[in-house]
């Protein structure tokens, strides 16, 4: 009995990392950026020809995700390059809960990038 058990719970821990391995994928998006965007608050976004929606990049002045403002400001400077010389721009994400770039969610549900590229 204790081996059935012992096996039973060794499966389902086995399932559970699985599962929490499908929400947490790395993705990468490259393409063009139709618009850049800051706000008021800091809040910098794109509109980019992979997702329908405008995605949150970061705040210039509070860290948001972890994104600390520094990387934000060189992200933004990045971002509007890529918009001004309509060149492909790459967007990493380390972890991801979306499963496609079309899939990342809207403004600040987006998930936080781990890097940008210009390409």
């Amino acid at each position: 009995m204790k081996l059935r058990i012992k096996s039973w719970a060794s499966a389902m821990g086995l399932s559970l990392l699985a599962a929490g391995s499908v929400h947490a994928a790395t993705l990468t998006c490259t393409g063009l950026v139709t618009s850049v965007t800051a706000h008021v608050d800091g809040s910098v976004g794109i509109k980019a020809v992979w997702n329908n929606n405008p995605v949150q990049l970061c705040n210039t002045v509070t860290a948001w995700k972890s994104v600390p403002t520094e990387a934000c400001k060189r992200w933004h400077a990045a971002a509007l390059l890529a918009r001004t010389t309509q060149q492909p721009l790459q967007v990493y994400y380390g972890s991801s809960g979306a499963a496609t770039c079309a899939d990342m969610g809207s403004y600040g549900a987006a998930d936080a990038p781990t890097a940008l590229t210009n390409q």
